[in-house]
């Protein structure tokens, strides 16, 4: 009997653990992990009009090709568009996420897409003096992302386009 409770107790642990390990899913919200672990995340988010607040989505930690020591937050309130702007810090490496309010502007990227992304967005890819830029539409046309993976000119960048491509799409799941 007490093999048996053993054993029981066992598996239900390794049930447990299973279901906890792997940092949420593709379409788990990563902004309330970022806001649980950053307190100055969430007070600058509290500046924007909760509306705006609900475009926000940030990428998945394990898309982002950094091993991160900091993030700083940003709110763009004095004018309008809102904006809120993400900084993910690796010694002298850096993805910035910016998210800019686009609801009821009529809004293109001023560039012919070259880059497709899941669910048939076309995002502009662009790179070129140690920066990597990926910007697109949100789906529902209310925001507008741009990522930035920023290296110093002499280091190799571990922002290729394979891997901008792969944060915006961690952001874009989410949204589902």
């Amino acid at each position: 009997m007490k093999f048996k409770l053993t054993y029981l107790m066992l598996g239900l642990l390794v049930v447990l653990a299973a279901c906890n390990s792997g940092g949420g899913s593709s379409t788990e919200n990563q902004l309330e992990t970022l806001k649980d672990n950053y307190p100055e995340v969430k007070t600058e988010l509290e500046k924007l009009p909760e509306e705006f607040r609900n475009e926000i989505t940030v990428p998945s930690k394990k898309s982002v090709p950094l091993d991160v020591s900091e993030v700083e937050a940003v709110a763009e309130t004095k004018l309008k568009p809102y904006g809120m702007n993400f900084y993910y810090v690796e010694d002298e490496k850096r993805l910035n996420v910016s998210i800019k309010d686009q609801k009821g502007i009529d809004v293109s990227l001023g560039k012919d897409s070259n880059q497709e992304l899941d669910n048939d967005i076309n995002g502009y890819y662009s790179e070129g003096g140690g920066i990597s830029k990926l910007m697109w539409l949100s789906e529902n046309k209310n925001a507008l992302y741009s990522i930035q993976g920023v290296v110093p000119p002499e280091q190799d960048s571990p922002f290729k386009k394979e891997e901008m491509v792969e944060i915006a799409n961690s952001i874009i799941q989410q949204r589902k």
